[in-house]
């Protein structure tokens, strides 16, 4: 029997390298977008979600978030480092905005909108990984396949960025299951980590589908028992009327 699933297994991989050609950076990426979305991303405006950290089975942190992906506006709340509780809104493409803390708007909200932009990079990025292949400054290179432990077979694309984001020295390996076109892994290294360091291991669980993407809402970063929750998801066309009011 064993023996009879790895056959099917080698003839299906075949089968797709047939269907798709030989697998590029590009093509996985592709085959990734369209299996998470496809047209349908190009109508997701507005999306709203809550960046929550488990840790040990406790929430450590939790980030509620509202962003329109075509106007820029954007607004999130949670606790800062002090453990104060702020609010941002602010324009993301603008770096403009105003800021809350403790519910009193503060005058000067420099300080808060840096929070608020870094907070948007890392969430959105971690909310959509999947979909952001081809962002300007992203390069893509196709790393060959992979097998899991299970024996799953998977096409692994490396990114790396020039000059976009926060941490453009960071680099990420996308994994696509070759049967199902899913992505199951995100490995990561961290701009300032050593190079012996092993990449960190991302796996993603719990997909389900929101006006029309597939995400997945729980990602567990392998061995260190702490889990990215993102809960309250919302995929929309337009904007709800007061989704960015203070």
């Amino acid at each position: 029997m064993t023996r009879r699933i790895a056959i099917s297994a080698v003839l299906l991989s075949f089968f797709v390298i047939a269907a798709f050609g030989q697998p590029t950076a590009d093509s996985v990426s592709r085959r990734a977008i369209d299996m998470l979305a496809g047209p349908a991303w190009e109508d997701a405006r507005y999306l709203a979600f809550t960046f929550n950290v488990e840790r040990d089975g406790k929430i450590v942190a939790s980030y509620p978030q509202r962003w329109d992906r075509f106007s820029g506006e954007y607004r999130v709340s949670g606790k800062n480092r002090e453990g104060e509780d702020v609010l941002v809104v602010m324009n993301v493409n603008a770096k403009t905005g105003k800021g809350w803390k403790n519910g009193q708007e503060v005058a000067d909200p420099k300080d808060l909108l840096t929070f608020g932009y870094r907070r948007f990079i890392n969430d959105t990025y971690w909310l959509l990984m999947g979909f952001k292949s081809f962002d300007p400054g992203v390069s893509r290179e196709y790393a060959g396949e992979k097998t899991d432990a299970a024996g799953h077979l998977y096409d692994v694309v490396r990114f790396s960025f020039d000059k976009v984001g926060l941490t453009p020295g960071d680099v990420y390996w996308m994994w696509v299951n070759r049967d199902t076109g899913l992505v199951d892994e995100w490995h990561m290294k961290l701009e300032g980590s050593k190079p012996e360091d092993e990449p960190s291991v991302v796996l993603f669980h719990d997909y389900h589908r929101f006006g029309g993407l597939l995400i997945s809402t729980r990602r567990e970063i392998k061995g260190r028992n702490q889990f990215i929750k993102l809960d309250d998801v919302t995929v929309s066309r337009e904007a709800p009327s007061g989704a960015f009011a203070p």
